[in-house]
């Protein structure tokens, strides 16, 4: 029997650092930046004692970003697994159904990851590929520049978007076990800037153009996996909405996930999900909850669809990033918001590393 408008979870104010003086990661969902992520200062994360530089190889860590208009969407990320780095960039024009990707493999120590989103910069640099986001909550700004050289047939491209972070966030702090966490801080916000793509320059205006930030860090199981979408848009009766969903291997989904919709800067959280996947004559994914209040159907736009699959003995990877289309509704407990005319993109992921 599904159960109607039920779901609640608290939502804490702000903490000053994820991990206390005891070394205990402080868990829960908040609305607040965190200013301490100070993740290295924990416990015995992994289960026993381990030396600094131990927890920071076992720690992932990137920051990645969803960014665009009704003609433009954008995805990107400084990605640090420790075992190497991955920078990402992918763009695709859905006026004229054409997919951009520009991804760079380099060596880990190429790549920086900001700790915190006050005044740090997440970065990677090497030949023809410069990709950065600048983090500057203490103005409420977030800054992502880059400049990427010629890859292949891939035109020249230059980006450089601000965004302001003045809705309310999601910032979690969930445990893998019971003082190993996953930290992340997301934000659905108003962005201005522009990409250009060989001689074409596409510009980005406050009114109609977002960008959903995601800084993340975790110590992530050997065997990472987790199902994920977002997405954004303005609904007919004018409200500017995005959201996060996640079905991810934390303990007690239903005290602790990341599942939001955020609605003219208003953060709701929403309940556990599930992701299911049917390939028929297209590929469609359906995602809901127990309670009634998310219910979307995923279409995956065969053109932007991005697949990695390793298998390289230690390191194996099977994954999943589609751009696409979603259709369906959210019920809050005073308002539904009808989805529709809404792109975005998702992710299945299943890496050992």
């Amino acid at each position: 029997m599904v159960k109607r408008n039920l779901y609640r979870r608290e939502v804490k104010n702000a903490i000053p650092a994820l991990v206390d003086n005891r070394g205990m990661f402080n868990f829960g969902t908040y609305n607040q930046p965190i200013p301490g992520i100070n993740m290295l200062d924990a416990k015995n994360p992994l289960g026993f004692p381990a030396p600094r530089w131990y927890k920071k190889f076992r720690l992932k860590e990137w920051e990645a970003f969803q960014a665009g208009n009704k003609d433009i969407f954008i995805f990107g990320a400084v990605y640090n697994a420790k075992v190497n780095g991955y920078v990402l960039l992918a763009v695709y024009d859905l006026r004229n159904e054409i997919f951009y990707n520009y991804e760079k493999i380099m060596p880990s120590f190429k790549i920086k990851n900001a700790s915190g989103l006050f005044n740090s910069v997440s970065v990677g640099r090497a030949r023809n590929y410069y990709l950065a986001v600048r983090n500057n909550l203490e103005k409420g700004e977030i800054t992502v520049e880059g400049e990427i050289g010629p890859q292949g047939d891939l035109p020249v491209t230059r980006l450089h978007l601000k965004a302001y972070h003045e809705g309310e966030p999601i910032v979690i702090c969930q445990p893998f076990a019971p003082n190993r966490a996953l930290y992340s801080h997301k934000n659905l916000m108003a962005m201005e800037g522009f990409i250009a793509m060989g001689n074409e320059k596409n510009e980005f205006g406050r009114d109609n153009s977002r960008l959903v930030l995601d800084d993340h860090k975790g110590y992530y199981p050997y065997e990472m996996k987790y199902d994920w979408v977002t997405g954004f848009a303005r609904d007919n009766e004018g409200n500017d909405y995005g959201f996060n969903l996640t079905d991810n291997q934390i303990l007690n989904h239903e005290k602790y996930n990341e599942n939001c919709l955020w609605v003219n800067g208003k953060m709701n959280v929403l309940p556990p999900i599930k992701v299911k996947r049917y390939h028929e004559r297209e590929e469609k994914w359906h995602i809901t909850d127990n309670y009634g209040m998310v219910d979307l159907w995923f279409y995956p736009e065969p053109k932007a669809f991005k697949v990695v699959k390793l298998n390289l003995l230690a390191v194996r990877s099977d994954y999943e990033a589609p751009m696409g289309r979603f259709k369906g509704f959210f019920q809050l407990e005073d308002s539904k918001i009808i989805v529709e005319n809404c792109f975005g993109m998702g992710e299945k992921k299943k890496i050992r590393a």
